[in-house]
């Protein structure tokens, strides 16, 4: 107390203010049903009982693998994470979120944006005016999906999230991840992505994003310098272990790690799901009264 009473005193000696409080994490907005509500949905387990739920509960075996020795991450089924608004927090919105809580590392930019993102109840979400998602944000929406090996790539088959695929290249022998990308790549929402298989896990190296997605319902911001490294390990016939360093210096001052546990749903199939840019519904998501959001170039435009 006595130091930082002294450096106080020092700033101002020397005419200099002392360094503004960082502005507060926005809270969760709460539940999306109020407990009424709540009370009148019937529960996974009701629905179960009445025949309409996931019916009996599954057992887990072993992993599987292919022929070759290579984890196999398909079968008659689909992965479904559930609804994950928040990539930092282990609930959200009333729900479980992701396995495990993060200090995320803000710049000033990306803390006043994810603020008004949460404020304004995600009114200007991407996913609503039907542009893709991006990474990590498809292993914590709640949209079933399925993975497709072949021996030179990995194929993602999405059910919704206004992309329908995603293409892992799986990089040659003896080529590092890092070499294995282009040398120009052209941004884009899903990055470019490449990976290798260690053990039971697929590695991903993804580089070359646009910086326009948001990593999750909740808001948290990217930007161009975006460089992920995924990890997805099936621990079992029945789980999928998620996991994403983000290396982002543009909007985040250090690297951070995500992680989420997809659950497998034996005999689930992919529906159809169509968005259509420029569909008439997000006009009524309006959100909260607020000023325009926080402009990424000025850092300071969200100060009183």
């Amino acid at each position: 107390m006595r130091l930082a009473a002294l450096l106080v005193g020092l700033s101002f000696a020397f005419g200099q203010d002392p360094a503004p409080p960082k502005p507060a994490l926005a809270k969760d907005p709460g539940p999306f049903l109020t407990p009424e509500q709540s009370a009148e949905t019937p529960s996974a387990e009701t629905s179960s009982k009445a025949g309409r739920g996931r019916g009996a509960k599954q057992v887990a075996g072993p992993t599987p693998h292919l022929a070759d020795g290579r984890p196999d991450f398909g079968g008659n089924g689909a992965w479904y994470p559930g609804f994950n608004g928040n990539v930092a927090e282990t609930k959200w919105k009333g729900v479980k979120s992701a396995d495990k809580h993060v200090d995320v590392p803000f710049r000033d930019w990306s803390l006043a944006t994810f603020n008004h993102r949460v404020e304004t109840l995600s009114k200007d979400d991407p996913e609503a005016r039907c542009l893709p998602v991006g990474v990590p944000r498809f292993m914590f929406d709640p949209y079933p999906f399925q993975m497709v090996q072949a021996r030179d790539q990995v194929i993602f088959l999405f059910e919704g999230d206004n992309y329908l695929w995603r293409i892992v290249r799986i990089a040659q022998p003896g080529v590092s991840l890092a070499e294995a990308h282009p040398k120009n790549l052209k941004p884009t929402w899903l990055g470019d992505a490449v990976g290798r298989y260690e053990g039971d896990t697929l590695v991903v190296d993804v580089k070359g994003f646009n910086g326009l997605a948001w990593m999750d319902q909740a808001g948290h911001a990217t930007s161009d310098k975006l460089h992920l490294t995924e990890r997805y390990t099936r621990t079992d016939t029945l789980t999928l272990k998620y996991e994403a360093t983000i290396d982002d210096p543009g909007a985040y001052s250090v690297p951070w790690t995500v992680y989420n546990t997809v659950r497998w749903r034996p005999g689930m199939e992919l529906g159809e799901s169509i968005c259509q840019e420029n569909e008439k519904s997000s006009m009524h998501m309006v959100g909260t009264p607020d000023s325009k959001p926080p402009d990424p170039k000025k850092p300071d435009s969200k100060k009183q």
